[in-house]
C-alpha cells in the first residue's frame, strides 16, 4: 500500500506473495488460474 508500511507487509507473505483473497491454481506451463475467493465481500468506499 502506498505509504503505509504496516499494511502493505500484512497483505504480503514471506515469499512476497501478495495476499489478494483469491484462490489461484498454477498450472503445468505456470499460467495461473484464479478459481474462487476465499471471501465473498467486496469493500467499495464505505459499502460493503
Amino acid at each position: 500500500y502506498f505509504q503505509n508500511e504496516q499494511a502493505t507487509s500484512e497483505a504480503m507473505d514471506r515469499d512476497g506473495w501478495l495476499r489478494t483473497g483469491d484462490i489461484c491454481v498454477i498450472d503445468d506451463h505456470g499460467l495461473v488460474y484464479i478459481v474462487g475467493r476465499i471471501k465473498e465481500l467486496i469493500k467499495y468506499k464505505a459499502y460493503q
